[in-house]
């Protein structure tokens, strides 16, 4: 099973790498929920619509701080740890609030193998393209 966790201050374009530059290269648009990746089928989670129970992935493109489950993470971990891949958003550890080591610690007791890929506010277009394409990379292991 394999996370991956864009980390990002406010406002530095986490929510932007996953919904315009992730999601297209995954094939989908920004409002579609399912994709296939490596054979494996995988799952777009947004935060105003559950997903059915067999998919194998979620993309979560708002950090569990600003979607204000930031004291749920344990939760939340636990109702997702059914789907094979995960992409999820959060602010730096050193930032307030932020889940992230929290996050971390809870996904690798669920069996996930955590990667984290920064992204930093400001930057040209290509940047957030390269992020998605490492994004991409760490879903595509096995």
């Amino acid at each position: 099973m394999i996370a991956v966790i864009i980390v990002g201050t406010h406002h530095a374009g986490k929510s932007k790498t996953i919904n315009e530059y992730v999601k297209p290269k995954l094939r989908i648009r920004k409002r579609q929920h399912k994709f296939w990746l490596s054979g494996r089928t995988g799952a777009v989670l947004s935060q105003s619509r559950e997903e059915a129970a067999g998919q194998h992935g979620f993309i979560l493109s708002q950090s569990l701080e600003e979607a204000g489950q930031g004291n749920y993470v344990t939760d939340f971990v636990r109702r997702y740890s059914r789907f094979q891949m995960l992409v999820l958003a959060a602010r730096p550890s050193n930032e307030t609030p932020s889940c992230l080591p929290r996050l971390k610690l809870e996904l690798r007791g669920a069996g996930y193998k955590v990667n984290v890929v920064n992204v930093i506010g400001g930057q040209p277009e290509r940047y957030y393209k390269d992020i998605a394409e490492d994004v991409l990379e760490h879903l595509s292991k096995r």
